[in-house]
């Protein structure tokens, strides 16, 4: 079995059903079926083989998708491409990854590495020519019949995802197509998704969870809903019009859409299930989830993109009770603590090992089980908590400090919106706590006022020495806040005072 066996089985269960909407776009299964086997075939035709890489330089949109699948049928491998990054380290990216092919599209050309001797081909999407590049109909057009039903197993290869580079330079982790199907299976069972159900699947498909859902939509028949860009109120409409029944997102954009609901109310009783994930969520953000999806269940998963990513959810029932917790392991999932209090797991779903890192690997995946960086606790009833990052621990005076631990305190404050610790260089203590507040209503407070807040809740060495306020968090694409660009900021300021 293989990943493009999930589109094979839905397009003779539901041909006509529709599998995938991406802005004026319709597409059933049996046509994405068709599709991406043209498009392999032409693939074919350039020289792609299995094992080659290919790298995706898009925005969400139904190329994208069919590329995904054309790409598994061959048994080449992806190298999807987070489009917000620099050219420079697109380039680094795709050079490491020895990308042989890119797709790309009109208005990203300023990132397209053109200049990487290692690419034979690039392919661009959209609508406007490019004369460096193959048009991506015309592979349609030229599509000849021919075999390219290479044998494809689950030991295959099937992406190479960079990791979002919060704490190092970021690596490229080698999934194969037995760990995603492992991951798709975890997640049907987890989310229980039927073909009545229509996903709104606003996050972008270079990152892990977006790429793992799209075959868990298509195993299970259902109809999934991609936009370009992330826009609440255009979010909102969607919702109200294709009658969406599940939408997964962060929780920073589920906060746009409930300000913009606010603004002008939508119906969206038809939401049965949401799904939040990537960064913690306050109690105060899980009840505005609730008033605006009053009809659904709901959902927060942690993952990691070694884990294909899912590696634990959180369900309806303790959703709003378990504050602070991710829930229990998902199906095939382990999970354990270490001695230094360090979160591993194991599973089919753990990936195969960091592309052309053995040493990195041999870390990561230490007898058998992958060490997240996470640092956690799991309680009597099997709940498992995040306490903080292993990196990011704070040691102020000899004593280690976990930045969650007090983010949990100072984000329950009325007049805080957002918050995100960090240890800053410190004569006295060696590392000094300092609180990067986002206020809530744009509405500043006192340095002091917060510092009798915590130290009703956490001893004196865990409070904030100085607080600064921001307007927004710096954050990656996984919507992981980037600490080390909140110390520059902090140090920043300080040398202008």
């Amino acid at each position: 079995m293989n990943l493009f066996s999930f589109l094979e089985n839905s397009s003779e269960k539901y041909p006509d059903k529709t599998a995938l909407i991406c802005e004026a776009k319709r597409i059933t299964f049996s046509q994405l079926k068709e599709r991406s086997e043209k498009l392999a075939s032409s693939l074919y035709g350039l020289g792609i083989r299995k094992g080659m890489k290919a790298g995706i330089l898009l925005h969400n949109s139904a190329e994208y998708v069919e590329i995904i699948f054309a790409l598994m049928k061959l048994g080449a491998v992806g190298v999807p491409l987070n489009i917000r990054l620099t050219k420079v380290e697109i380039k680094e990216q795709a050079s490491h990854a020895d990308v042989s092919i890119l797709f790309h599209e009109s208005g990203l050309e300023e990132k397209t590495p053109f200049d990487l001797l290692s690419i034979n081909h690039f392919v661009i999407t959209c609508y406007s020519p490019c004369e460096k590049s193959i048009s991506y109909d015309s592979l349609f057009e030229t599509a000849e019949s021919c075999d390219v039903s290479e044998i494809v197993m689950e030991d295959d290869e099937s992406f190479i995802i960079y990791t979002a580079g919060t704490t190092a330079k970021p690596k490229g982790v080698v999934l194969t197509h037995g760990n995603q199907i492992a991951n798709t299976k975890n997640y049907s069972s987890a989310y229980h998704f039927s073909e009545d159900d229509i996903e709104l699947a606003l996050t972008p498909l270079f990152h892990s969870s977006t790429l793992g859902r799209v075959f868990t939509y298509v195993d299970n028949g259902v109809t999934f809903i991609l936009r370009r860009k992330f826009n609440p109120e255009r979010a909102l409409e969607v919702i109200e019009k294709e009658k969406v029944t599940s939408i997964t997102q962060a929780p920073t954009m589920y906060h746009m859409m409930f300000e913009a609901n606010e603004k002008k109310g939508r119906n969206t009783k038809s939401v049965k299930r949401t799904v939040t994930g990537a960064a913690a969520m306050r109690l105060e953000a899980k009840k505005e989830l609730q008033k605006l999806f009053p009809c659904a269940l709901f959902y927060d998963l942690y993952g990691a993109t070694e884990a294909s990513p899912g590696i634990s959810i959180l369900g309806p029932a303790d959703f709003i009770e378990k504050s602070c917790c991710v829930g229990r392991s998902m199906e095939s999932v382990e999970i354990r603590i270490s001695e230094m209090g360090e979160i591993l797991c194991r599973g089919k779903n753990i990936m195969k090992g960091y592309y052309k890192d053995s040493k990195a690997t041999e870390e990561a995946l230490k007898h058998g089980w992958f060490h997240t960086g996470d640092m956690g606790r799991i309680d009597g009833d099997g709940f498992l908590f995040i306490e903080g990052r292993k990196k990011e621990i704070i040691i102020t005076g000899g004593i280690n400090v976990y930045p969650a631990e007090i983010e949990n305190v100072i984000i329950a404050h009325p007049r805080v919106h957002d918050v995100s610790v960090i240890g800053v260089p410190d004569d006295k203590w060696g590392e000094k706590i300092v609180a990067a507040i986002v206020p809530a209503h744009d509405v500043i407070f006192s340095e002091e006022s917060l510092k009798v807040f915590c130290k009703e809740k956490i001893a004196d060495f865990k409070c904030p020495r100085e607080i600064f306020f921001v307007s927004e968090l710096p954050r990656n694409a996984a919507q992981k806040v980037l600490k080390k660009e909140l110390q520059v900021l902090y140090l920043k300021g300080r040398e202008g005072k």
